[in-house]
This record gives structure tokens, C-alpha cells and sequence, in this order.
């Protein structure tokens, strides 16, 4: 797997932990703090894990096809 690949996953898996841990903030009516630190550090991480994933985006000039389609 590549790291783009892995970077992917992880930001689906992390999206996934931020969606149940709203859902619990949900139920409780909002009245964790421990658990709306635990949505703010998700989301820093989320936003660094999507900044690096679109630097690896910037470098890669190529698909699937095999073909280089980098713009000299």
C-alpha cells in the first residue's frame, strides 16, 4: 500500500472515529468536555493528515493509466 493509499485509510478511519464520538456528544446533550477535546484533537490531526496527503497529490503526475501527464 502506498502512503497516499495509507494516508486515505487513515483519514477514513479518523473521520469515522469523529462521527461516533459526535454521536455520543449527541446522546450526552453536549455536556462532555473531555469528549469535545477528544472532536478538537481529531480534527487537528484530520487537517494535518490532509495537508500531507495533498502534497503527495501535488507531486504525482501520474494515474492509473501508466502514462506521465506532467505540464513542463
Amino acid at each position: 500500500m502506498s502512503e497516499q493509499e495509507q494516508l486515505m485509510d487513515n483519514l477514513m478511519n479518523l473521520d469515522l472515529e469523529i462521527i461516533d464520538i459526535i454521536r455520543q456528544l449527541h446522546n450526552e446533550n453536549w455536556n462532555s468536555d473531555s469528549m469535545k477535546k477528544q472532536i478538537g484533537d481529531s480534527l487537528k490531526i484530520r487537517d494535518e493528515m490532509v495537508v500531507k496527503l495533498m502534497s503527495l497529490k501535488g507531486n504525482d503526475h501520474q494515474c492509473d493509466c501508466g502514462h506521465d501527464h506532467s505540464h513542463d
